[in-house]
């Protein structure tokens, strides 16, 4: 006993110690990571310097071109150039929020636009951290190490995505889903389906939670989105999204890079991974039938009425992964909204300890490992298509492409896990 007493009190002291260390270890890796973001994304895009592609970008300014001179901003648009398609495929509301980059030089509007990513990035990690995160965790650090060090999310800056843009909203709707902020959590989740069409399958946990108000805010807002853009785009604009533009973005694809359960269960089928093949009805209705899977899961999660924090994180967690795996496409980028299950996952465990969650934790690990280094790693390494084409019909050619769909099972395990904790509370995740 009187050892026991003796050696007590100096465990709370080294784990203390621990604690502290483990705290000075992240914040220098933020500051490093910081200072390698202000070099690249700040100060050499303002001296002329900066080596990224920005390929996803050239197609926003040569819309924002387009309309400037009269003409559609799908004018450039071929959904028929490869698999992963060419040219501005947004909606028409996206296509009016990029329209003031025409009144910039090439060289501005790239350079602000990077801005902008870097600064919507920055700020939804943070919203988004300091939501689903312990007060007594290192919130800020967290959120800046995402925004900094998680490579869907840097994946942007080099190419100019317009992710962060929608990342940003579905942060600060989250922040509001969990705080109980019906309507502003509606117009939120409205304006980024407006932008992008993937924020609209949301609608289905909004009416499982019972916000009737809310779910008549998203749908107005995303209905307003659509008239303004036509007011100001006209109604042959919205016929040339409709007709040229979602067919395209509607059929399923096994392009490596597309990290949905379709693009997965395409490539088990060894469907439209390098060309374009002609469409399968079995594997649409399985794509389709995966879909409704996965969007009720998302519901059978939610409850109405007042809940925990810790749980009500969990419930919009569950829903942005069924968002990501539920459309027919998701390329690797997409993935910055990853932060936001991820974090929620962050604070079951801190919330239950990492005893009751290791299954939560393992998937957390395995989504981290996963799209954080090994797929990015993979990918950087075998992007030319020509040798693609040559392996392709070789015997090892189908074991190859699906080990691209692990990822999509991490994700897979992730929302079953969160799922369980968000609906199951008392039991072990």
């Amino acid at each position: 006993m009187q050892q026991a007493t003796t050696l007590s009190p100096g465990a709370p002291r080294t784990a203390g110690f621990r604690l502290r260390h483990g705290r000075a270890l992240l914040r220098a890796a933020v500051i490093a990571l910081g200072v390698v973001a202000l070099w690249s994304f700040v100060i050499q895009p303002l001296t002329g310097h900066f080596s990224g592609q920005f390929e996803d970008f050239r197609a926003y300014i040569a819309a924002a071109r387009d309309m400037a001179a009269g003409r559609s901003p799908y004018t450039s648009f071929d959904g028929n150039a490869s698999v992963v398609m060419s040219g501005f495929d947004y909606p028409p509301f996206g296509a009016v929020l990029v329209r003031p980059l025409a009144l910039l030089d090439d060289h501005w509007a790239m350079t602000l636009w990077l801005w902008m990513s870097l600064a919507c990035t920055v700020a939804g990690a943070l919203v988004v951290a300091r939501t689903a995160l312990p007060e007594r965790s290192p919130r800020t650090e967290i959120g800046l190490l995402f925004a900094f060090g998680f490579t869907p999310a840097t994946y942007n800056y080099w190419h100019g995505q317009m992710n962060p843009v929608i990342f940003l909203l579905l942060a600060l709707a989250f922040r509001q889903w969990v705080r109980g902020r019906e309507l502003s959590t509606g117009v939120l989740l409205g304006l980024a389906a407006g932008i992008k069409l993937a924020p609209a399958v949301l609608i289905v946990v909004m009416l499982r939670r019972h916000w009737w108000r809310g779910s008549v805010a998203m749908a107005g807002t995303g209905l307003a989105s659509v008239a303004v853009a036509t007011a100001l785009l006209g109604t042959g604009v919205m016929r040339s999204f409709i007709d040229g533009v979602l067919p395209s973005l509607t059929r399923e694809t096994g392009w490596i890079y597309n990290q949905a359960l379709s693009g997965a269960l395409s490539r088990a089928a060894d469907h439209s991974v390098i060309d374009i093949q002609p469409a399968s009805a079995p594997l649409h209705y399985l794509s389709l039938l995966g879909t409704v899977v996965l969007l009720g899961v998302a519901a059978w999660c939610v409850r109405p009425g007042r809940r925990d924090p810790v749980d009500r994180s969990a419930e919009f967690g569950v829903a942005v992964l069924a968002m990501l795996l539920a459309g027919t496409i998701a390329w690797f980028p997409h993935f910055t909204h990853l932060i936001i299950p991820l974090a929620a996952a962050g604070g079951v465990v801190a919330a239950r300890g990492w005893q009751r969650s290791r299954w939560l934790l393992a998937a957390t690990g395995a989504v981290l490992v996963f799209f954080g280094v090994a797929l990015p790693t993979v990918l950087g390494a075998i992007l030319d298509l020509n040798a693609l084409r040559s392996f392709h019909g070789s015997g090892a050619w189908w074991p190859a492409i699906q080990l691209f769909s692990l990822p999509v099972l991490a994700v897979v395990a992730l929302m079953a896990t969160l799922a369980r904790s968000a609906r199951h509370p008392a039991a072990a995740g």
